[in-house]
């Protein structure tokens, strides 16, 4: 069976129409990230007085009984500054951006809004929301490490989220040129140094302002551990850490037909096969131009699985 053997590049889309039905909600998990951070920030500040909302999820270091409120350590990256719009504004578009892959650019219906690479479609859902939460997590440990002496020290805001998002983002797509401030055209890896420079200063005190430094640089930290330790290892956070489960994944990995049996296959021959459909649909709808570079690379592995998987048969 070939790509071009899937049912959307038939002429008759009745049956696969009919399969992505059944499929369970294909919402991005990025949406989600910032559909529950905007409803915090509006609930906050329209159905809590005095904001309480906002002080029962932020991490704040006069709360001494770590046990009853370890729950802040994750619940502070989705709570923003009640006062400042720009606060969670800024931190939604850089996930936006960088999670999603949506920015302003030159796509097949010219130019505008356009998702092309990103850090969610490299990794996957469920790993890129084990990977968003566990930089929050990281990020406020480390807060916590450097002002646990410091009474009413507060913590709040997705920025370190958002930063292990964007480095991350740097180190897949290094060699990609954006616009710094919109204006500035320069490569992604640069971005990522100048983001990561201007953080450094920050935390030793050379420039000013409200801003937990400390968290934006864990999170950088956590980003590049994980790009080079897992990700580059090709092994996913959310792996099972069992060796022989691991190992039998790896040997039975295979793309089935619109026919096979949904039994028949792990977790992992889903996520592939339900991201290999979601780019053929893509190539029935904007053909092969309309792709972007890491959706046609992914065409390409996947077809070099087919030909070995025939070889084999």
């Amino acid at each position: 069976m070939g790509l071009r053997d899937r049912d959307y590049i038939q002429e008759n889309h009745s049956d696969s129409k009919k399969r992505r039905q059944r499929r369970p909600s294909e919402r991005s998990i990025t949406g989600t990230l910032i559909l529950i951070n905007f409803a915090l920030w509006f609930a906050n500040g329209l159905l809590f007085a005095n904001n309480s909302l906002s002080d029962l999820l932020m991490l704040r270091m006069e709360y001494t009984n770590y046990l009853t409120s370890c729950y802040r350590y994750l619940t502070y990256g989705f709570v923003h500054d009640p006062s400042n719009w720009w606060h969670i504004v800024s931190n939604m578009l850089g996930l936006l951006m960088f999670g999603y892959g949506m920015m302003l650019g030159i796509g097949p219906h010219g130019f505008g809004l356009v998702r092309g690479e990103n850090v969610e479609s490299r990794l996957g859902k469920r790993e890129f929301a084990a990977f968003y939460l566990m930089t929050i997590l990281m990020g406020g440990f480390m807060f916590a490490l450097l002002h646990y002496k410091i009474q009413n020290a507060v913590c709040l805001g997705a920025s370190g989220g958002v930063c292990g998002v964007v480095i991350l983002y740097a180190w897949m797509f290094p060699r990609k040129t954006l616009l710094l401030w919109g204006i500035l055209p320069m490569p992604m890896w640069a971005i990522g140094v100048f983001l990561v420079l201007m953080d450094a200063m920050g935390a030793v005190g050379l420039t000013g302002g409200r801003v937990a430094y400390s968290v934006h640089l864990t999170g950088a930290a956590f980003a590049t551990l994980y790009y080079f330790l897992f990700y580059k290892a090709g092994i996913k956070m959310t792996d099972r850490t069992d060796s022989y489960s691991r190992s039998k994944r790896k040997t039975t990995l295979h793309i089935h037909s619109p026919g096979d049996s949904p039994t028949d296959f792990s977790t992992a021959d889903e996520e592939f096969r339900h991201r290999l459909d979601e780019i053929l649909k893509r190539y029935g709808e904007v053909g092969e131009s309309g792709l972007t570079s890491e959706e046609r690379e992914f065409l390409q592995r996947a077809s070099r699985r087919f030909s070995d998987k025939n070889r084999n048969q």
